[in-house]
């Protein structure tokens, strides 16, 4: 007879350069020692949300853990949102952004330990032009890093230091309109990040102020700069800097390109050009199993 307490595990299979067998046999290995009822879906990049979904909906599971990076875990999210299942995150992409911000940069074992435990955040998203944020998104620079070190062939340090100075070169800044509830914001700008959390996956803190659970996110405009200290933020050498970078917290806001297209992703995926996002909150979106040291 099978156990009443459902485990969905959702790997994705081509994230970063962590051994995805390793993560399967100590899951497995918990699961038993915890006596669920383990179910494990690899994603393929095909109808994997809908997949998901019908596996959330027919199994019922207690919690569904997830190992991949910050895009595969925004995925999952939006299968549970609102519901009372229970999001473990196994730190597996090429950027764990939302790991490093719930104290998850140790081993695989802490990781399984956390997402099997008790303990859990229910966090805010970020609706921008109807797709969910659940970390860090970005208009800019750091957008234009990620569509290169997705079109690389190169992986690893080398191969993202070598793209850090592809897009160095290719940059450009623009000018962006920022329109919320308090104020007009108009100026040119090398980034404009969309930020629900503090740390990029380097553990760079960009957005002190920073906190999932407080019905806000924060926009970071980080104006023109020097090529040392723009080489700095993609390279994540540098902390928030009040002196080049300005924050506003929100609740929504409209932020339009008014030069040119700029690159936009979110959550580490390269999503292309834009002039227009609309932005809002999304209060209470997922329960986020976390350390006890993080809700102290």
């Amino acid at each position: 007879m099978l156990s009443e307490r459902k485990v969905l595990l959702v790997v994705n299979p081509i994230s970063g350069d962590v051994d995805k067998d390793v993560i399967f046999e100590r899951v497995i290995e918990k699961a038993k020692e915890e006596g669920c009822d383990l179910r494990i879906y690899s994603t393929t990049g095909d109808h994997d949300l809908e997949t998901i979904q019908e596996m959330v909906t027919n199994i019922k599971p207690e919690r569904v853990l997830v190992a991949g990076g910050d895009g595969t875990i925004s995925l999952v999210a939006e299968t549970i949102r609102s519901s009372d299942i229970i999001l473990g995150i196994i730190p597996a992409g090429s950027a764990n952004g939302l790991s490093a911000d719930f104290g998850l940069s140790g081993s695989i074992d802490q990781a399984i330990e956390v997402a099997f435990g008790e303990k859990f955040l229910c966090i805010d998203a970020v609706s921008i032009n109807g797709e969910i944020s659940l970390h860090l998104s970005d208009i800019g620079l750091n957008a234009l890093l990620v569509k290169n070190y997705e079109d690389s062939e190169t992986r690893g340090k080398m191969g993202y230091a070598r793209e850090m100075l592809r897009t160095l070169s290719e940059h450009e800044n623009f000018q962006v309109r920022i329109t919320t509830d308090q104020e007009v914001i108009e100026t040119e700008a090398l980034i404009v990040i969309i930020a629900n959390a503090q740390k990029y996956g380097t553990g760079v803190s960009i957005n002190p102020i920073g906190d999932m659970t407080d019905g806000l996110f924060e926009l970071v405009i980080a104006k023109k700069l020097n090529f040392i200290e723009t080489a700095k933020i993609l390279a994540g050498n540098t902390d928030f800097n009040p002196e080049v970078m300005q924050v506003v917290s929100v609740k929504k806001a409209t932020i339009e390109c008014l030069d040119k297209e700029a690159h936009f992703q979110i959550d580490g995926e390269y999503k292309g050009m834009v002039k227009h996002l609309e932005t809002h909150i999304i209060k209470g979106y997922v329960r986020v199993a976390v350390p006890e040291a993080r809700l102290e």
